[in-house]
């Protein structure tokens, strides 16, 4: 299933919900979609899994690439909502209390 993404913003976050497939092939709109909101004005960023059905390597290292960018310009970065083989994934990898900011 093909990823898609959209955003809309609260004040001072913005949401990014993606749907589908988060793999190598359909990653880069959402990478450019996140380059737009790293280093703008809003405070944090919320990356909403709820209907990711799949996740790859390519798909957790642009989570991890959005988090490391969004903090190095001051930015709290934060994903949400993940369930199924996709949050087994993230937990099984190491990255969902980083990604997720449960500890």
């Amino acid at each position: 299933m093909a990823l898609t993404s959209s955003s809309h913003r609260d004040g001072a976050t913005v949401t990014i919900t993606l749907r589908g497939d988060a793999d190598f092939p359909g990653i880069g709109d959402f990478e450019d979609m996140l380059a737009a909101y790293v280093g703008s004005d809003a405070e944090t960023i919320r990356v909403d899994l709820t209907g990711v059905v799949f996740i790859d390597s390519a798909g957790i290292s642009a989570l991890l690439k959005g988090r490391r960018s969004a903090e190095d310009h001051g930015q709290t970065f934060v994903v949400t909502d993940a369930s199924g083989i996709v949050r087994e994934l993230l937990e099984m990898t190491g990255v969902w209390s980083h990604l997720s900011g449960r500890a």
